[in-house]
């Protein structure tokens, strides 16, 4: 079983300093954050993270604190994070003691479900065909699980990337450079019953699917944090931190943040409450929506501060805000967040979610 040491402060205290001290290279050259990983494997976190339900609040503040790092980081991350998760949950012995290893040794996974279109994957006559897109961190992964639809459900492949075609010309954002979300062509790779994981269907399991949302929403606050950072750093600097306006800036930032991570925490409260059997699911994932919801909207907020406050020169490179401002509003994009809005109000209209469980929890 992991241990809770990896997450533990200030065994990983420093990390954002350490992840952030690549960013603005790799943005350059759009290259695999490598350095970012080395620092996470050195800390133990490619084979160690806190993965049991029990660690999730230590889990979102590790995602948060590598997010708060760089960006671009924080999504491979969660990628292989993700990935990591679904073979302890639905791997054999065997895949799991294999991929555990290869794990400890500092290989990084991750996990893509996103077809191209007009040319999604499939499986016939024990051979892939097709490719993916939003392929995040292609250039510095060993394995990717990939999904496919078959007549009996969604099948998870753990496939070897090496050798595979990878086409990089379609990438072109206005951030995110250097999590390297290119399209990956899987036409021919053989399919041994080794790589098959889980059952059909096992990948869309409930609530965890839906609630699983909550990881990349732990990396957008740490992305806020890092905003924060910056125009905190450039203010004390400019010696303009003392001005009454950029006093409510700050405030308004801090207090934004802040609430990003009291959603984190309420959601993994949900999470370990669920998993254990005494939770309603239902209100898990409503809580998920709520909390994609509103960080978006206390991290807009922050952005629009962070770029009054500091002003022109936080737009013009090497300012550190200005690649922060890129990052942070193309991650914000996730899919589908009306979907998840309408999803929150449904459950509040039904009586499944409500505010405040956390407080009502506490008194009992």
């Amino acid at each position: 079983m992991p241990s809770d040491s990896a997450a533990h402060d200030p065994y990983h205290q420093h990390l954002h300093l350490a992840l952030r001290s690549e960013a603005a290279e790799r943005d350059r050259d759009r290259g695999f954050p490598q350095a970012g990983f080395d620092a996470l494997q050195t800390r133990g976190l490619l084979g160690d993270p806190p993965l049991e339900p029990s660690q999730m609040r230590r889990l979102l503040r590790l995602l948060a604190k590598v997010g708060r790092g760089d960006l671009p980081t924080g999504r491979i991350y969660e990628g292989h994070v993700n990935a990591l998760d679904l073979v302890r949950r639905h791997g054999t012995a065997a895949q799991r003691s294999h991929y555990q290893a290869l794990a400890d040794k500092g290989h990084v996974f991750g996990i893509w479900n996103t077809d191209q279109p007009g040319y999604p994957l499939h499986l016939e006559d024990g051979r892939l065909g097709g490719a993916k897109n939003y392929a995040s961190g292609v250039d510095g992964l060993s394995h990717a699980i990939v999904t496919v639809t078959r007549p009996e459900g969604r099948v998870m492949i753990i496939a070897p990337l090496d050798g595979l075609p990878v086409d990089r010309s379609w990438w072109k954002p206005m951030g995110m450079h250097a999590s390297g979300s290119h399209v990956v062509d899987f036409s021919g790779l053989a399919v041994t019953p080794d790589m098959i994981l889980g059952k059909p269907d096992s990948y869309l399991e409930q609530p965890w699917f839906f609630a699983g949302a909550i990881r990349f929403v732990a990396v957008h606050v740490g992305g806020m944090h890092a905003v924060f950072d910056a125009a905190v750093e450039h203010l004390r600097a400019t010696k303009r931190i003392g001005d009454p306006y950029q006093s409510h800036r700050v405030a308004r930032m801090g207090t934004a943040v802040e609430s990003g991570y009291a959603w984190l925490d309420r959601a993994a409260a949900e999470w370990a409450s669920v998993a254990s059997g005494d939770g309603n699911p239902d209100a898990l994932v409503a809580t998920v929506n709520g909390a994609r919801g509103a960080v978006e909207g206390f991290a807009l907020s922050v952005l629009e501060d962070a770029e009054r406050g500091v002003g022109a020169a936080g737009m013009i490179a090497p300012h550190p805000l200005e690649r922060l401002i890129r990052d942070l509003r193309t991650y914000l994009r996730q899919p589908n967040p009306d979907g998840a809005q309408q999803a929150l109000g449904s459950a509040i209209a039904n009586g499944a979610w409500e505010p405040g469980w956390l407080n009502e929890e506490a008194e009992q």
